[in-house]
């Protein structure tokens, strides 16, 4: 009797330990595999080589020291960054990217903070056969220096992506505050405009080329909203833009040129935009306020019909203006030039550069 409990206890413990853990059929003999990720981890990819189009899309790959895919489910998802050393990053929750920006990109993975053991390199090019001149997208924030919420917007928009940056153009219009700027004739002021024309909810509001609006205020929920405007609307035109300050006169003379990558209709117009502006009390990170809207021309969301002008492939129009720089430092004030087309019953930001006053930019095209 007691060699048979003997035998049974025995037993028990062999049965108990055939079913801890996990058996990977990778794991070749390394014995029972814990619950949780373990590192090293290695990161991979599908293609090493893409077209810029933002249609030719990498897939990621993460697996743990077992061999164990951790990118397959959202719970996992979660926990992973996906980032690049030039400052791009995969979407949170995802596991794909696509690109618009001719690079080369060196990616790791962080899962709850731990780095990958590795990099990988994925070479993105040819964008100029999809889009010939730079693009940049038109950010119309609608803010006010007493709004707690637009100093998360300021945060979120600061914290973009460098790609991100290096291809958007951001016009901060101001509402029911002392940066406000209501036009003669005008019932509101260009904030408050805003959130009206483009169906806002209140401040913040922010309204991407004209096309998209959106309250989002991370980092990387308005990375990709406006990688996706930039993947849709690949600029139609380029803009050059000179601006010389005339002291005597204290004024700006700016004038813009565009030139069209395929033929279309365009309207051309500017924008004075005021710098570096300390508001006491304001709910931004130390008061500090930029990219302030304090003169535009009036087709700043909708063209002129009567100056929409027809430009062949390969054609050029222009557009000048006189800019009063009022009391303001030179060294705050940059002028944005943009061109419009038409889009539906409405109008759509197709490209918007801004220089400093008194400096120029010229074409900048794809490689």
């Amino acid at each position: 009797m007691i060699m048979k409990r003997i035998l049974l206890y025995l037993s028990t413990i062999i049965l108990a330990a055939s079913c801890s853990g996990t058996v990977d059929p990778d794991n070749q003999g390394q014995g029972d595999v814990p619950d949780e990720f373990t590192e090293p981890f290695t990161l991979s990819v599908d293609k090493a080589q893409v077209e810029a189009s933002g249609k030719d899309i990498v897939t990621f790959s993460l697996k743990d020291a077992y061999g164990r895919e951790m990118l397959e489910d959202k719970s996992t998802l979660q926990s992973v960054n996906i980032t690049s050393e030039e400052g791009v990053r995969v979407t949170r929750m995802e596991r794909t990217i696509g690109f618009i920006s001719n690079g080369t990109y060196h990616f790791s993975a962080k899962y709850k903070g731990k780095a990958s053991a590795n990099t990988v390199e994925v070479k993105a090019h040819n964008r100029a056969k999809y889009e010939k001149y730079h693009k940049n997208v038109a950010i119309y924030k609608a803010t006010a220096t007493w709004c707690g919420p637009c100093a998360i917007m300021t945060k979120a928009l600061e914290g973009l992506n460098e790609d991100t940056k290096s291809h958007s153009v951001e016009l901060c219009w101001h509402g029911q505050d002392e940066l406000a700027v209501t036009p003669g004739g005008w019932d509101y002021d260009y904030g408050s405009f805003v959130i009206s024309y483009f169906g806002g909810q209140g401040f913040p509001t922010v309204v991407l080329d004209l096309k998209e609006t959106t309250i989002e205020n991370t980092s990387s929920a308005l990375d990709k909203a406006i990688w996706n405007i930039r993947s849709e609307y690949p600029a139609t035109c380029g803009l050059k833009l000179s601006t010389e300050y005339d002291a005597a006169a204290n004024v700006i003379n700016a004038s813009a040129e565009l030139t069209s990558s395929t033929g279309g209709s365009y309207d051309m117009g500017m924008v004075l935009l005021l710098n570096n502006q300390i508001v006491q009390g304001g709910t931004n990170e130390g008061g500090r306020y930029s990219h302030i809207v304090r003169a535009s021309t009036g087709n700043f969301f909708m063209y002129s019909s009567e100056s929409l002008t027809k430009v062949e492939k390969d054609g050029k129009m222009t557009f000048a203006l006189q800019i009063p720089a009022g009391n303001y430092k030179l060294s705050d004030l940059s002028v944005v030039a943009f061109a419009l087309v038409p889009d539906g019953d409405g109008a759509r930001m197709d490209n918007i550069v801004e220089v400093k006053a008194g400096e120029s930019v010229d074409y900048i095209l794809n490689d």
